[in-house]
C-alpha cells in the first residue's frame, strides 16, 4: 500500500506541478500584454497630441497661412508653399495606416482639415505625381482623406463626398484665413 502511494504521488505531484506552471506563466503574459496594450494607446495618445500641438504651432500656421493665400492655378508657387503641409497629413495617414494612431480618433482633431487641405492640393498633387511620374506620390495622404471621409458618412451623410464641392473649398479657405490672421 505505501508503494502504490509513493507511485501516484510521483505521478500525480509532477503533473499538477506542470499545470500550474503553465497557468502562472500564463497569467503572466496575459497581465503583460495587457500592459502593453494599454501603453499603445497612451502612445498613440500622446502622439495625436504633439501632432495638434505641432498642427497649431508657428511654423506650421505659417505654413498654413502662405498656402492658403497662394494663387492655386500656379503649381510653381503651390510647390514652394506646400511642401511641409503636404508631409505632416502624409505622415498623419501613414501612422494611421500602420496602426498606430486609430482613425476613429483622428476625425474630431484633423478631420476637416484633412478634408480641406485634401480639397485644395489635389490638383497639385495629380500635377506632382504626373512631374515626379510617381503614382504613389502622397499616397497616404489620400488614403486618409478617404478615410476622413468614410467617417464624415457615418456622422453627415449628406457630406459623404471624398473631395469638398467648390462652395465649402471657399468657406473652408476664409475660415482658415481668418483663424490664421492673428499670426
Amino acid at each position: 500500500m505505501h508503494q502504490i502511494g509513493l507511485i501516484l504521488d510521483s505521478i500525480m505531484l509532477p503533473e499538477a506541478g506542470l499545470f500550474l506552471g503553465f497557468l502562472v506563466l500564463f497569467l503572466m503574459l496575459w497581465v503583460v500584454l495587457r500592459r502593453l496594450k494599454k501603453m499603445k494607446r497612451t502612445m498613440a495618445t500622446l502622439e495625436l497630441a504633439h501632432l495638434e500641438l505641432y498642427y497649431q504651432s508657428s511654423e506650421m500656421r505659417t505654413w498654413r497661412r502662405r498656402l492658403i493665400t497662394t494663387d492655386r492655378t500656379n503649381m510653381k508657387d503651390v510647390q514652394s508653399c506646400s511642401r511641409e503641409i503636404l508631409h505632416f497629413f502624409d505622415r498623419l495617414g501613414s501612422l494611421v495606416q500602420r496602426g498606430l494612431l486609430p482613425q476613429k480618433e483622428i476625425w474630431p482633431s484633423f478631420g476637416i482639415p484633412v478634408w480641406g487641405y485634401f480639397s485644395l492640393l489635389v490638383p497639385f498633387i495629380q500635377w506632382l505625381r504626373t512631374e515626379e511620374r510617381d503614382p504613389d506620390l502622397y499616397i497616404c495622404f489620400e488614403e486618409l482623406n478617404e478615410a476622413a471621409a468614410r467617417l464624415n458618412k457615418k456622422i453627415d451623410r449628406k457630406r459623404a463626398n471624398p473631395l469638398m464641392a467648390e462652395e465649402e473649398l471657399e468657406r473652408f479657405i476664409e475660415e482658415e484665413k481668418s483663424a490664421l490672421i492673428d499670426f
